[in-house]
């Protein structure tokens, strides 16, 4: 099986306004998206599509289009951005499951790889916390082995940075080790840096029994620390951006809340 785990610190680092850190242990699973189905069989904790301890549903990823499976939705935004999706044997992707039904993904990551087991380009898929996400293709050569985009954010992360930023992704390969930086920028330079640090591990029914006790209640755990630490800056009176008022600038936009209208999300 290609599919594998990877035990995770995430970090965080706000630069200005203020100074502020902090870092939290995860764990994300590492999907070989043609073996969903053969993991739905053989793990007895997880599912695909229904619910389970730990589950994967397609509807969750990309498009709200209920038709198409998770490899079919990214294939067709990978055609948009004219990549031959026929050069791609393998898709992996990088993601925080379902537990316990709960779903929130801050940020997945799929890796594209050809007949060799080479990774020809990546994929983030950045999401808030109003449920809407963004897809950035990372197909740029950084040094061996790594991606790296620079590009306008155009998208709501958080009330603490502003929507017209840029994000820096960098994005190692997908080895034993795993290293993956998303730095935010504004015109002076660096506001937020942000790292994920990884080791692979065998994806087994019983290591995901063990995590229920290592990692309880993960997806919603990574929730309550976004808004515990954005309470925080806010009793520092850190400026807000407001999410109504900047909707013009917000593109490109997968499932948009009602605080975007058609014409705003491209």
């Amino acid at each position: 099986m290609n599919s594998s785990l990877y035990q995770c610190r995430i970090f965080h680092k706000r630069l200005k306004p203020v100074t502020r850190q902090f870092a939290y242990s995860v764990f994300m699973m590492s999907i070989d998206l043609d073996e969903l189905d053969q993991l739905n069989k053989k793990l007895w904790l997880f599912s695909r599509n229904r619910w389970n301890i730990y589950s994967i549903k397609d509807a969750d990823y990309l498009t709200q289009d209920s038709s198409l499976n998770i490899k079919e939705k990214l294939f067709a935004f990978l055609k948009t951005k004219n990549i031959n999706t026929n050069n791609i044997a393998k898709t992996i992707l990088q993601t925080f499951p379902r537990i316990f039904g709960y779903q929130f993904n801050p940020v997945s990551f799929y890796y594209l790889e050809n007949s060799s087991g080479k990774t020809i380009a990546t994929v983030a898929e950045v999401g808030n916390t109003f449920l809407e996400k963004k897809l950035f293709l990372i197909d740029q050569n950084h040094k061996p082995d790594w991606f790296r985009l620079i590009t306008a954010k155009n998208f709501y992360v958080s009330p603490f940075s502003k929507v017209n930023d840029h994000f820096d992704f960098q994005i190692g390969p997908k080895k034993q080790t795993w290293a993956v930086n998303i730095n935010d920028l504004d015109q002076d330079g660096i506001v937020l840096v942000s790292t994920i640090r990884g080791k692979q591990k065998t994806l087994t029914s019983l290591r995901l029994a063990y995590y229920i006790i290592r990692y309880p209640l993960l997806t919603a755990r990574i929730i309550f620390l976004i808004h515990w630490h954005a309470l925080i800056m806010w009793l520092r009176k850190l400026p807000i951006s407001n999410k109504s008022n900047t909707a013009a600038d917000q593109t490109n936009v997968l499932r948009p809340h009602k605080s975007l209208t058609k014409n705003n999300h491209g």
